[in-house]
């Protein structure tokens, strides 16, 4: 780990200040300013052997003795964009069953067992598609300490190839997502991107962010099965292990449990990423009696392979990402319209776009989402003075290089390499191409990516005070349009 340890010198380097004169942009006076220098800019992660087991897992092994455990993370084909048409939820309930027991355990004597050597199970459905299961793929993750490693990899194998589907356990979960389908429905944040996603995404699987009452309906054990069977098998996907174990021991240890684990191969997602919406348009939900309004604004972007990806992530920290950017300064502390307010790209295999929030008083609602487009102009328009850019390039290098001191961040950027087919020294230059990046670039950029003519707003608030102001932003139509 030692040219990681060198990185992370130089992120220090970064964030160390010296006296200098003071730099006054937008809504900030900086006292002091880093040096800025394309050498300091380089960090060279360790780098990962990668094997195959028996089963046709593709491993990357990180051996680190820098934390006391080891965690092992496997992609499955098991993504909520993977659920029955119309039927969204079954790939999470699959995933909430799978640790509700299996032929030998029942839930509470897997959750002992696991507390019992101290090792930690999860198995995610996705997440909601802009995670996860966006890219296509759900994940399995174990970890555990060394000496205990063997113990939870056959409790895992037991999970893996023997899980009951408890009829109980599936009554009491249903139940309880009744409840949550209700609270959903009254959480502005879940009802705007519920819109949101139908807007951007109507014609497949992306558009569902939970389950519906009617798709809940729908949902039986043995449909869950059905998915098991089909999607909870190596086909293709990577695994990743960390920690103190070498390539030689994990392979042999994983073969040795996984190694009945069998199934594939299972066929790619088709789901193309559309140009963005051509049109203007505001979509309102009405909450009667509501105080706040939710406001979204998005439009469809980049995928993660898309050339922009750099340049669009060093336009997003000056524009909205963290408490120097933007959007923080000048809607929340400048004008003190919102506690919150960020944007930021969602850019997986596929789902595919640009996002900013906010939730404000209902008073302010026009002059909030006014003030919100200016800022998009600006950065459409305006180029980014040299301060401000270099800024949020430090930063971005800075917070690179000290995430990496952790080896799990380090083989989950390995990971991501190869689940994009990255270049070999795509990490090793990241903080190099950050540097190259240039106001011009950051402005094409905006202008390409951030929606203004063509953004699609998102407000949930109470439609008799906001409906008529929101027509001064776009047509209106209330809930989705019609056919979606």
């Amino acid at each position: 780990m030692k040219m990681l340890a060198i990185g992370l010198m130089c992120a220090g380097c970064l964030l160390a200040q010296e006296g200098g004169e003071s730099t006054t942009f937008r809504g900030m006076v900086r006292l002091n300013r880093a040096p800025v220098s394309n050498e300091v800019l380089k960090v060279k992660l360790p780098r990962p052997t990668e094997r195959q087991l028996s089963n046709g897992i593709k491993l990357l092994v990180l051996e680190s003795n820098r934390t006391p455990s080891i965690t092992l993370t496997i992609q499955i084909p098991a993504s909520p964009l993977r659920d029955p048409e119309g039927m969204p939820g079954v790939a999470d309930a699959t995933a909430s069953m799978m640790m509700m027991g299996t032929t030998t355990r029942s839930a509470r004597k897997l959750a002992e067992d696991l507390a019992g050597i101290g090792a930690q199970l999860s198995i995610g459905g996705g997440g909601g598609r802009g995670g996860a299961g966006g890219g296509g793929t759900s994940t399995i993750t174990l970890s555990s300490l060394p000496e205990y490693f063997d113990q939870s990899l056959a409790i895992l194998t037991d999970v893996l190839l023997h899980p009951a589907f408890p009829a109980d356990e599936f009554a009491k979960w249903k139940a309880r997502q009744q409840g949550a389908i209700e609270q959903a429905s009254t959480q502005p944040a879940a009802l705007s991107s519920e819109v949101l996603m139908k807007v951007l995404y109507p014609n497949d699987a992306r558009q569902f962010t939970r389950i519906t009452g009617a798709s809940l309906e729908k949902i039986t054990r043995d449909g869950l099965i059905d998915f098991y069977k089909k999607y909870y098998v190596p086909s293709g996907q990577w695994a990743g292990i960390v920690g103190a174990i070498s390539p030689r021991d994990a392979v042999a240890r994983l073969d040795k449990a996984l190694g009945a684990w069998k199934g594939g191969p299972v066929a790619r997602l088709s789901l193309p990423i559309e140009a963005p919406i051509a049109e203007k348009r505001v979509y309102l939900v009405s909450r009667p009696g509501s105080v706040q309004t939710e406001i979204t604004l998005a439009n469809r972007a980049i995928d993660r392979n898309s050339p922009d990806y750099i340049a669009c992530m060093v336009m997003n920290q000056v524009l909205g990402n963290g408490p120097a950017a933007r959007l923080f300064r000048i809607i929340r502390e400048e004008k003190g319209y919102t506690y919150g307010v960020s944007s930021g790209f969602t850019a997986t295999k596929y789902m595919a776009q640009f996002t900013s929030s906010m939730s404000v008083r209902t008073e302010v609602t026009e002059p909030a989402l006014a003030d919100l487009l200016k800022e998009f102009r600006e950065i459409r328009e305006v180029t980014v003075p040299k301060e401000e850019l270099e800024g949020a390039k430090r930063a971005m290098a800075a917070s690179f290089a000290v995430g990496l001191e952790n080896p799990a961040n380090v083989l989950a950027r390995w990971m991501q390499q190869r689940e994009f087919g990255l270049p070999d020294d795509y990490w090793d230059t990241y903080t190099e191409k950050i540097a190259a990046i240039t106001a011009a670039d950051v402005q094409r950029v905006a202008r390409k990516y951030v929606p203004y003519d063509n953004v699609q707003i998102v407000a949930v608030g109470d439609g008799a005070k906001i409906g008529e102001l929101l027509k001064k932003f776009g047509p209106v139509t209330s809930g989705l349009p019609a056919g979606r």
